[in-house]
């Protein structure tokens, strides 16, 4: 009878090298897949932060044309207490729809606005850090999933907002007509936060009295 031997299967070292190989190909799965999920979030961030600057600029053009409709002062804003203001001047603020008010009340007599719609806060101190920013800006989601500005009430988010307003000028000179600030400059910013970092964007546009 005949015995024949055989060298067929794995030695210990073939299979070190094979599990070597498969760790690297699937670390290498695993990175790309890391890298897709964070293009993702960034892409939707991005066009969150689109959609957010673009409504600022628009709540101030709406309030401007609103009040032209109503024969009021272009630039009259309701600013919620305690500021007194009854016209936009320069400042931080932030601005929101305002979802308890469903219609705008105006004191036709002196062209003051009473109640609006438009939730305009004008902030006290400037913030300087990124983290003031955020702590006096984050949004929050209500219960209907609609961005507002609270402390208490919704969903906190990874996103704050928040506008500058500044006069027109030439050569550090306001631009007036009248003795009044017939433009300002809207400088919309919404502010990101993602583990423990944050970027800042900013859409800049130019409110003024059409009619003059």
């Amino acid at each position: 009878m005949t015995i024949k031997l055989t060298t067929s299967g794995f030695t210990l070292i073939e299979l070190i090298i094979g599990m070597t190989i498969f760790s690297i190909g699937l670390a290498g799965i695993y990175a790309l897949l890391q890298t897709t999920m964070s293009t993702v979030r960034y892409s939707r961030d991005e066009i969150v932060v689109s959609g957010l600057l673009r409504e600022q600029i628009d709540l101030v053009m709406s309030i401007r044309d609103t009040n032209l409709r109503n024969y009021i002062p272009w630039d009259s804003v309701f600013i919620d207490p305690p500021v007194s203001d009854t016209a936009l001047t320069a400042g931080i603020y932030t601005i929101e729809n305002n979802y308890t008010t469903a219609s705008i009340v105006i004191d036709q007599n002196v062209g003051t606005i009473s109640s609006s719609p438009i939730k305009v806060t004008k902030l006290a101190t400037f913030p300087v850090t990124d983290e003031d920013k955020w702590s006096i800006a984050q949004l929050r989601l209500d219960n209907q999933w609609r961005y507002i500005h609270s402390q208490t009430i919704g969903t906190g988010t990874q996103y704050a907002s928040y506008i500058i307003v500044s006069p027109l000028s030439i050569n550090s000179v306001d631009v007036k007509k009248d003795w009044k600030n017939q433009w300002w400059i809207i400088d919309a910013r919404v502010l990101i936060k993602w583990n423990g970092y944050y970027r800042e964007y900013d859409a800049k546009s130019m409110v003024t009295d059409w009619q003059k």
